[in-house]
C-alpha cells in the first residue's frame, strides 16, 4: 500500500508542478510520461508480462527485476495486490492454464513453474539443465506446453503427464511462442534472427517465416489465419498470412516528433481485440492501436511498457517495466538486504495501469517524447565548421554528486563527493576551465545498457529485459558488449554510423573483445565495423587488472603517429575503466587510487592534444557510462560530463542534457545521421560551444594520492570483494561493492 501511496502521490506532484494541461512526468532520459489518469498498481522491479484471468477476475504479473522473483496476482477491477509468490525464477509473461493455475517460465530454474494462487503452492515441471526457459506457451485444448530456451536455442514441447518434453533446436534468441489453432505447430520468434520458426509437434520438423529485425512477441487473430508479429529493432508489427507461411504487411510504428522520425520504439508484447491489435511500444512509452493494417494512434503509458491485456468494457492493462518515476538517491544504503534503498536497478518500480482502450492521444505521446530546443543561427556544432575531430570517452559508473559534489556555484552535495578534488583534480580542472554540467543524465541505469546507450543512443528490448536477469544472478552470460547479435539495434552504433557517412574513426577498448588484451596481446571485436581493422590492437578493453595508464599509453602511441602522419582519425572512441574500482580486494588498487589512475590518464590525454597541432579543430567529450555506483541528491542517474575544446564555454551550465544529446552533438559536428529518434530528438550542446576559441593548452595535474596504493587484508569488506567477480562489467554486486568503496572513502550515506 505504501508504495501505491508513492506513485500517487508523484503523480500528484506532478501534475500540480508541471502547469495547466501538461500532466507530464519528468524522466532522466529528458523524455516525459503522461501522468496517469485512472487506476495505478507499483509491482516490483521490472513486470516483464502481464495476463488476465479467463474469468476476467485477477492479473497476473511476472515480476522480474533485479530482485527475487514472483507471481503477483492483482484484482482485475481495483488493482490491489492479492498475492505476491515468490518463484525461484520468472520471465515473461504468465499464461493462465485455469482459473486456479498460471504457467510462469523459469529461467534460471531450467523450469515450468506450475502456480497455484489460491493457495501460493509451486511445482516444478523441469527441463533439461542449461535451458534457460524464457517463455512457456499452452495448447488452445490445454494438454500440451511449450518454452522457448534461450540459452540453447531450442523449443521443449510436452504434456502434463511427468514425461521428459521433447527438444527441438528452433534458432538463436528463442522469445515469445504460441501453439496453432490446432495445436499442430509452434510458432517461435527468434530474437537475434529475422524469421519465426515453425516447429510441427508432430514430427519435430522446423520451418521458417522470414520477418523483420529481431521478432520479439506473437499474437494470433481472433480466427487463427494471421500472426502478428512485434519487429523490435524495426519499429514495424508484422502480419504474417498462416496459410500462405508469409508475411503481407508491415505496420510502421516508429516515433515522428514533427521534426524527424527514428528508430526506437521497441515492440515488445501484443492483444488482441474484436477489430484491434494493441502493440506495447516500451522505448516509445506508448501503446500502439492498429486496425485493419494502419495505425490508429498511440495511448501514452508508463516508463517502458513492456506487457499489455484487453479486458471487458474496452479496459486495456498496462505493465510498466520501469514504472512511474526516476528518483533522486542521497540515502543509499548499498549493503541494505533484498532492497537496496537507492541502487539504481532497484529504484525502478514497475506498474500497472488501467487506461481505455480507445484512449488514444497521439499527439501528448509526440509532446513527450519532444524536447524543448531550436538549432542557433550561428553555430560551431556543425559540419564543416572549425571542430573536425572528435574524442569520445566513456568512463564507469560514477554519479555527478561523487565527483563533482564539491564543486562550488552548482548544484552537488559536498557531502557526498567520495572521490572530490583531492583524488579527481585534474577533473575538477577540466570542469572549472571548460564547463560543469549540473544537469547531465546518463540515459542508462547500469553498465549493460549503458554501453549500448552510450554508442548507439539505445538499448533495445533485448538488453532491457535481460539486464535485471544478469545483475540479479539469475543468468550466467553477460553478452551485451560482445557482439550478440539479439542486443544489436537497427542502425547499430557509432562506428557503424561512421562506416556509413565515410568518417574516419578508431575504437580503443569499446566492444573489444573480453578478456583483453587477446591471443599474442592482440585486442579484437567481434563487432562490424571494428573487426575490419578499426580497433587498436594494442589497447586494452575491460580488464580492471590493466592500469589506465597503460591505456593512456596504448592511445598515446598512436596519438602520436597520427600527428607525425597528418591523418589523425575523424573520430576516436576511448574507454577508461578504471573509475570503476575493485573494492578492498587484497592487493589490488585502493578504491582512491584506481580513480585517482583514471583521474590521471584523462588529464593525460586531454594535455596531449592541447598540446599538439589537433587542438584547434578538436573536442573532447567525456562521460560516464551510467551512474549506478553510487549516491546523488537530483537523480540517481545523474553522471558527470566533460566538453574539452578550444570553444568549450567555461561556467555552470544547468541545461538538460543527456547521453543522447552527446551524441546528436558529434553526429552534428561530424556530418552523421542520427542513429534512433533519442539522439533525433536530444537537445544538442550547443550552449556548451562559443565562437572565439582559447587555445592555451591545458597542462594535466600530477595524482594528489598515491596512485599505486593497494588495499590491506584488513581493510573494510575484503573478503567480500575476493568473492566479487570482476571478470566483466558489472558482475560484481554493486550493492556489496557500493558499500566497500563508501566504507572505503570514509563517507556515510545519508540516512
Amino acid at each position: 500500500m505504501l508504495r501505491f501511496l508513492t506513485i500517487a502521490l508523484v503523480a500528484t506532484l506532478a501534475l500540480l508542478g508541471a502547469g495547466a494541461g501538461m500532466r507530464t512526468i519528468w524522466l532522466p532520459t529528458a523524455w516525459h510520461i503522461s501522468a496517469p489518469t485512472g487506476s495505478v498498481h507499483s509491482v516490483g522491479l521490472f513486470a516483464q508480462g502481464i495476463a488476465l484471468s479467463p474469468d476476467g477476475k485477477h492479473l497476473a504479473v511476472v515480476d522480474s527485476g533485479d530482485g527475487p522473483p514472483a507471481l503477483l496476482v492483482l484484482d482485475a477491477t481495483t488493482l490491489a495486490q492479492q498475492r505476491a509468490i515468490s518463484l525461484p525464477g520468472a520471465f515473461g509473461k504468465p499464461i493462465w492454464l485455469d482459473a486456479t493455475h498460471v504457467l510462469v517460465a523459469g529461467e534460471n530454474d531450467d523450469a515450468v513453474e506450475d502456480v497455484t494462487i489460491t493457495t501460493g503452492g509451486v511445482s516444478h515441471i523441469a527441463l533439461p539443465k542449461g535451458s534457460w526457459p524464457a517463455q512457456v506457451a499452452l495448447s488452445p485444448d490445454r494438454r500440451l506446453f511449450a518454452t522457448s530456451n534461450d540459452l540453447t536455442g531450442s523449443v521443449a514441447i510436452g504434456a502434463f503427464d511427468g514425461a521428459a518434453p521433447a527438444i527441438v533446436h528452433g534458432g538463436a534468441n528463442p522469445s515469445d511462442l504460441l501453439f496453432s489453432p490446432a495445436a499442430r505447430r509452434v510458432y517461435v520468434a527468434l530474437r537475434a534472427e529475422r524469421r519465426v520458426a515453425v516447429v510441427n509437434v508432430a514430427n519435430h520438423d522446423v520451418a521458417s517465416i522470414p520477418v523483420g529485425l529481431h521478432p520479439d512477441a506473437l499474437a494470433l487473430s481472433k480466427d487463427g489465419t494471421l500472426l502478428y508479429v512485434a519487429e523490435s529493432d524495426d519499429d514495424a508489427l508484422g502480419i504474417v498470412d498462416l496459410r500462405r507461411r508469409r508475411r503481407v504487411a508491415d505496420v510502421d510504428l516508429s516515433l515522428h516528433d514533427g521534426r524527424t522520425r527514428g528508430y526506437g520504439a521497441s515492440p515488445n508484447a501484443i492483444a488482441v481485440g474484436a477489430r484491434d491489435v494493441y502493440v506495447s511500444l516500451g522505448a516509445e512509452n506508448a501503446i500502439a492501436v492498429v486496425r485493419d493494417r494502419t495505425l490508429l494512434g498511440r495511448i501514452p503509458a508508463g516508463w517502458y511498457p513492456s506487457g499489455v491485456a484487453l479486458g471487458s468494457g474496452g479496459r486495456l492493462y498496462i505493465a510498466d517495466a520501469k514504472g512511474e518515476s526516476s528518483p533522486a538517491n542521497p540515502q543509499y544504503l548499498p549493503y541494505a538486504p533484498v532492497h537496496s534503498n537507492g541502487y539504481v536497478g532497484s529504484s525502478l518500480d514497475g506498474s500497472i495501469r488501467i487506461a481505455g482502450a480507445g484512449a488514444i492521444d497521439t499527439q501528448q505521446v509526440v509532446a513527450n517524447a519532444s524536447q524543448d530546443w531550436v538549432a542557433p543561427v550561428h553555430t560551431i556544432v556543425r559540419a564543416g565548421g572549425p571542430i573536425e575531430h572528435v574524442i569520445y570517452i566513456i568512463k564507469e559508473n560514477r554519479t555527478y554528486d561523487q565527483v563533482l559534489g564539491d564543486v562550488p556555484n552548482a548544484d552537488g552535495d559536498p557531502s557526498l563527493a567520495w572521490f572530490g578534488a583531492r583524488v579527481t583534480p585534474n577533473q575538477h580542472a577540466i570542469a572549472t576551465r571548460f564547463g560543469v554540467f549540473d544537469r547531465f543524465f546518463a540515459d542508462a541505469q547500469i553498465s549493460a545498457d549503458g554501453h549500448n546507450w552510450s554508442t548507439a543512443a539505445f538499448a533495445n528490448d533485448y538488453v532491457e529485459r535481460f539486464w535485471p536477469q544478469n545483475y540479479s544472478g539469475r543468468r550466467p552470460i553477460y553478452d551485451f558488449e560482445d557482439g550478440n547479435v539479439a542486443g544489436a539495434p537497427h542502425n547499430g552504433f557509432l562506428w557503424d554510423d561512421a562506416a556509413r557517412a565515410g568518417i574516419t574513426y578508431r575504437d580503443y577498448g569499446e566492444f573489444v573483445q573480453i578478456p583483453s588484451p587477446g591471443a599474442n596481446g592482440i585486442v579484437v571485436s567481434h563487432m562490424p565495423h571494428l573487426a575490419d581493422g578499426h580497433v587498436a590492437p594494442q589497447y586494452p578493453g575491460w580488464n580492471l587488472e590493466i592500469s589506465d595508464q597503460v591505456r593512456y599509453e596504448a592511445w598515446k602511441d598512436e596519438f602520436d603517429r597520427y600527428v607525425a602522419g597528418d591523418d589523425l582519425p575523424q573520430l576516436e572512441i576511448v574507454r577508461l575503466p578504471n573509475d570503476h574500482t575493485m573494492g578492498t580486494r587484497p592487493g589490488e588498487l585502493t578504491p582512491q587510487a584506481y580513480v585517482a589512475q583514471n583521474d590521471e590518464a584523462l588529464g593525460e590525454i586531454v594535455d596531449a592534444v592541447s598540446h599538439s597541432p589537433y587542438w584547434a579543430t578538436t573536442a573532447i567529450f567525456v562521460v560516464e557510462d551510467d551512474a549506478q555506483n553510487g549516491p546523488d541528491h537530483v537523480d540517481d542517474q545523474r553522471t558527470t560530463l566533460y566538453v574539452v575544446s578550444p570553444y568549450a564555454l567555461a561556467g555552470t551550465h544547468h541545461d538538460v542534457y543527456t547521453t543522447a544529446s552527446v551524441l546528436h552533438t558529434i553526429e552534428l559536428l561530424l556530418g552523421m545521421p542520427a542513429m534512433s529518434i533519442y539522439d533525433a530528438v536530444a537537445p544538442p550542446l550547443y550552449g556548451a560551444f562559443g565562437f572565439r576559441p582559447i587555445l592555451q593548452p591545458f597542462d594535466a595535474i600530477a595524482p594528489r594520492v598515491d596512485v599505486n596504493a593497494r588495499n590491506a587484508r584488513t581493510a573494510y569488506g575484503a573478503a567480500e570483494s575476493m568473492r566479487l567477480d570482476f571478470r566483466d562489467a558489472d558482475e560484481a554486486d554493486p550493492r556489496i561493492l557500493n558499500d566497500i568503496l563508501a566504507h572505503a572513502v570514509r563517507v556515510r550515506p545519508r540516512r
